[in-house]
């Protein structure tokens, strides 16, 4: 049974930050699916009603970037969504707003 990605994305803010961190598991959730769960759940829309992932980067070279290292300093950054995304290989994504201009 695959886990339901809503409910594998786990997000929690801080406040002094301003930064969203969201913990998945890598074993049993692409990265690329965990990045659009944690976004819609920030943004708090359904992942269906904003831009695809794949417009700003392969999803399955992230997968698989993130699956292939055991190191947890492996990441991969980019922006989506206008937030700077930060995906590390063992199950963390961060999410930091970009300043309004």
């Amino acid at each position: 049974m695959n886990p339901d990605p809503a409910e594998s994305v786990s997000v929690t803010y801080d406040e002094e930050t301003g930064e969203y961190t969201a913990t998945f598991d890598a074993d049993a959730l692409d990265a690329s699916i965990a990045v659009v769960e944690a976004t819609a759940s920030i943004r708090r829309e359904a992942p269906d009603r904003h831009a695809p992932l794949f417009e700003v980067i392969d999803p399955d070279a992230l997968d698989r970037i993130c699956e292939r290292s055991s190191n947890d300093d492996t990441f991969v950054e980019f922006s989506y969504l206008d937030h700077r995304v930060r995906v590390r290989s063992g199950g963390n994504i961060s999410v930091v707003p970009k300043p309004a201009k």
